[in-house]
């Protein structure tokens, strides 16, 4: 049994307990043995959850493609100083039609090397950013500053819209450069201090809403093995938070890999070297991890630290390379990193006016834009910039964007020597069979028996009408047959491919 259906085994047998009763084993481990296909749920492949026999088929992770070298919002306010970040994607103001986005400012204004400016687009790309009239700064109010409770020098890491939640907390977000303690507001411009506890952090956090469960999912920064992990903190009322608890963090494998690429990154011309490269002191942590729900699975984000040394004082810390690799899992504990563990968003070249080259952390998720899947991320030129009297000086960055096929994240591809996948055995709810895929050859299924070996009569691949082209949404077919003949049936679905890369799968009514 692959090792990640081991982890959600509790989880199916809870499920299936609740749905069938204490009473009938049977059905309970014919649930656990089974997967239902519900109408409308995506089924990707970043882990082998719904996974059977893979032959010729290989998993194949695909990078966003970057929206050009230019940033889509630059630092171009006094009061953004050197460098703006973001840690939350954009929120979808649905009242004023209209993108928001509040980020954080490294300003050197009087104010402190914090703060949040607010952002505003009609569509994605471009941004204004209004003056709000309510932090002086420079002599004057004519800026983009929000305040918290009338402090300027509030340190704003998030802010996000909850269309759900009363007037006067339609918006959310947390404070602090050490913990976090959440504020509310009615407008997005002017914040309240809950009273409440500040979570414990470190000085990195990612905050999501889980529709699925009802939950906010925050996660904080804490020591764990080989330095910097990712803890996670959970809550249904915005008020009442969970002990953050140790989720992910660096293992031996990534320490292998993070000195490979360190030397990678010191030996091309191309990319932007860390300044400290010491060998003997390379080391992998994890930063931060951008957690959100995807389907019937959480994505995690993972932003890889591959140091290449310490930073000699007064500044301290250390040098290196900050990227995010992709992560998977079912039930926020258990992670599978995917693939062969390769950076979702790499740095960049160096180039005029290219900000990116030193370190890239994303957005809280990513946003749909019709068949794309829009990530929002901080590119960052250098880690540590030597002989620079302030560390406010040090580096320089604004906000990106990268754009992925919607369910793009992995593919199982095979080449001009056919191969297949199958699913396990799964229980079919809809009509209709649909595949996101590019098909340079074609795509068939056939759906057999439970153990894979016999197709069902008239469910044959010799039967099923191919699948062609690049299609996001792409309808298998056997003429004259319909999925709901199948109904409440164990089956497998095998998918034949050629010369072709299959991302999703899913049923419809």
């Amino acid at each position: 049994m692959c090792q990640s259906i081991q982890k959600v085994l509790p989880i199916l047998l809870a499920s299936a307990l609740s749905t069938f009763g204490q009473g009938n084993r049977a059905e309970v481990d014919l649930a656990l043995d089974s997967v239902v296909l519900r109408p409308g749920e995506r089924q990707l492949f970043l882990d082998d959850f719904i996974l059977g026999d893979l032959n010729g088929a290989t998993r194949v992770i695909h990078q966003p493609r970057k929206h050009g070298t230019e940033p889509v919002l630059r630092a171009d306010l006094p009061t953004d100083g050197n460098a703006i970040q973001l840690r939350d994607a954009p929120s979808w103001d649905e009242q004023e039609q209209v993108w928001k986005l509040w980020y954080i400012r490294f300003g050197d204004d009087g104010n402190g090397a914090g703060g949040s400016g607010y952002a505003r687009s009609k569509d994605g790309l471009v941004w204004e950013k209004p003056e709000l009239g309510l932090v002086e700064s420079h002599g004057n109010r004519k800026n983009n500053l929000i305040m918290v409770q009338g402090d300027s020098n509030a340190f704003t890491q998030h802010v996000i819209i909850d269309p759900r939640a009363p007037a006067e907390r339609r918006y959310k977000g947390m404070i602090g450069p050490r913990g976090r303690q959440p504020i509310v507001s009615a407008d997005g411009f002017t914040f309240t201090r809950l009273k409440v506890p500040v979570i414990p952090s470190q000085d990195e956090s990612h905050l999501n809403w889980d529709e699925s469960t009802g939950r906010f999912i925050f996660t904080v920064k804490h020591g764990g093995p080989f330095g910097r992990s990712v803890y996670l903190s959970l809550s249904e009322d915005f008020e009442h938070w969970t002990k953050p608890e140790l989720i992910y963090h660096a293992d031996a494998r990534d320490q292998e890999l993070g000195a490979e690429y360190i030397r990678e990154v010191q030996a091309n011309p191309r990319l932007w070297r860390p300044t400290v490269n010491r060998p003997d002191e390379y080391n992998v942590e994890i930063y931060n991890m951008a957690v959100f729900r995807y389907e019937g699975l959480y994505i995690g984000l993972p932003t890889y630290f591959e140091s290449s040394g310490r930073i000699p004082p007064p500044r301290g810390n250390q040098d290196g390379v900050n990227s995010p690799k992709l992560a998977a899992s079912r039930d926020l504990r258990a992670w599978t990193r995917v693939g062969d563990r390769s950076h979702f968003i790499p740095i960049a070249e160096t180039g005029p006016g290219v900000l990116d080259t030193g370190q890239i952390m994303v957005g809280s998720h990513p946003i749909r834009r019709g068949d794309e899947l829009w990530f929002y991320y901080s590119g960052i030129d250098v880690r540590h910039r030597p002989n620079v009297p302030r560390v406010i000086d040090e580096y320089r960055g604004a906000i990106y964007l990268a754009k992925l096929r919607v369910d793009g994240f992995v593919s199982l591809s095979a080449g001009e020597k056919a191969g297949y996948v199958d699913t396990r055995p799964v229980i079919l709810e809809g009509r209709r069979l649909f595949v996101n895929a590019t098909a340079r050859g074609e795509i068939r299924a056939e759906i057999a028996s439970p153990d894979g070996r016999t197709p069902r009569p008239g469910w044959g691949a010799g039967q099923c009408v191919p699948v062609t082209g690049d299609q996001v949404r792409a309808e298998l077919t056997w003429p004259g047959k319909d999925l709901a003949e199948l109904s409440g049936q164990r089956v497998r679905v095998r998918f034949h491919l050629n010369n072709a890369d299959l991302y999703s799968f899913w049923l419809e009514p």
